[in-house]
């Protein structure tokens, strides 16, 4: 897995700079001598992305397609910070519901009676407690034990990465513990690992492994930003999908967008709008893997107005609401957790990072593709492009007994097997 995505990584890294499949234009004002370089560039190949499946195990509360919405409402007075409220303005039946717990504090025990009792899956964030001691074993054993009371689904996201000042090691050992304890008294609670966007690229030492996680997070808060959000939340989606998709699903655990912040006291409600849009139309078209996004709907001057704060609630706006409303509505987001039980077998899409490059009527992909994706070699019809060696498809796809979907208009190949 590591050595998948940092051959990944080198990838993007190369396309971003080489700028193939790009919009790149002849300079027309340098006839005649230029007309080699625009017959070069109009014949460059068009670049796809690849999706194959790949054999898989649904993880606990795993849909087998779609992505769960899901919202966080408990800072919110102006809907009295109820989920049905928010459901009725979005259009929404939202199947999850967030709630922020820092460890010893007492478990909100009316909290999940209210979402049993309204068809709402609670998710937890458990964040470590003030003090000196955010490893206490005691403290996890009590807390497993009051999740267990409960025989319903649940999320339990435990202790998300949000800075690296941590000891790695402790971390992990401690995580594992954790997640010991809840499969031991509360087997009904789904764990999930999380971490920053800010901290994602440099959070796999943090990883408790496998075997100790159901779901991988990310939580990704953006603040508006001399009009806009920076970096790009797909910087960090990249990064944890391309290394995660293969073994776990990915929620979006913490998700909001500002339309407003009170340094400059401008409201950006299209800008705010057009963001989320863009963000839940990519999720769902273009990462299958992702299978939960919770919106955090809050305004963050309630904690302390006089610092710089944003305001990320889609109640507050008609024109947000309206996008946000517009976002969940496909039928692909989904209003209703999947049940437990027995493991299920399963056929996944995997988004691979390595482009493919139609030339002419023949589809050709990198060597890093055929060896990371495809399990295989390339070794017919070899290309060379930017540098890096790309083979023709046919043979594969012929002797490997797959079907190839094209889909000219998203750029999308899909390998499945016949």
């Amino acid at each position: 897995m590591k050595v998948y995505k940092e051959a990944a990584l080198l990838m993007a890294y190369i396309f971003t700079l080489s700028g193939c499949g790009g919009n790149m234009q002849p300079d027309v004002t340098e006839e005649p001598q230029n007309v080699r370089q625009a017959v070069a560039i109009s014949d460059q190949p068009d670049k796809y992305t690849l999706y194959y499946g790949q054999k898989y195990t649904l993880n606990l509360y795993e849909p087998e397609n779609g992505c769960y919405t899901g919202v966080y409402v408990l800072s919110n007075p102006d809907i009295n910070f109820d989920m049905a409220t928010f459901d009725e303005m979005t259009g929404k039946t939202h199947a999850v519901s967030v709630y922020n717990l820092k460890a010893g504090n007492p478990f909100p025990e009316d909290w999940v009676i209210s979402c049993i009792a309204a068809m709402k899956t609670p998710y937890f964030i458990i964040t470590p407690p003030n003090g000196y001691n955010p490893y206490d074993m005691s403290m996890v054993d009590t807390l497993a034990g009051q999740f267990g009371e409960y025989n319903v689904p649940v999320f339990v996201e435990f202790y998300p990465v949000s800075g690296l000042d941590a000891d790695s090691a402790a971390y992990v050992n401690f995580f594992r513990y954790a997640r010991s304890k809840f499969k031991e008294k509360a087997s009904n609670a789904a764990f999930v690992w999380a971490t920053d966007a800010k901290t994602a690229t440099d959070s796999d030492a943090y990883y408790p492994g496998d075997a100790y996680v159901d779901w991988v997070g990310l939580h990704s808060i953006e603040p508006l930003a001399n009009g806009g959000y920076d970096p790009d939340i797909f910087n960090a989606i990249d990064y944890i999908y391309y290394t995660y998709q293969k073994v776990k699903p990915i929620v979006l655990s913490e998700f909001a967008v500002s339309h407003y912040t009170n340094t400059d006291y401008i409201y950006q409600n299209q800008i705010a709008s057009n963001e989320i849009s863009r963000v839940y139309d990519r999720i769902v078209n273009d990462y299958p893997r992702i299978k939960m996004i919770n919106y955090m709907d809050f305004d963050e001057s309630i904690s302390d107005p006089e610092i710089k704060s944003d305001y990320y609630a889609v109640t507050e706006n008609d024109v947000v609401l309206t996008a946000y409303k517009n976002a969940v509505a496909d039928s692909r987001f989904l209003s209703s957790i999947a049940p437990g039980g027995t493991p299920v077998s399963d056929t996944q899409l995997i988004r691979s990072p390595f482009p493919v490059f139609k030339i002419g009527d023949n589809w050709y992909a990198s060597e890093y593709s055929f060896l990371y994706d495809l399990n295989t070699r390339g070794t017919l019809g070899e290309q060379e492009i930017n540098g890096l060696n790309y083979y023709d498809m046919a043979s594969f796809i012929k002797n490997g007994n797959r079907d190839l979907t094209v889909d000219d208009s998203a750029h999308k190949l899909v390998l499945t097997l016949k």
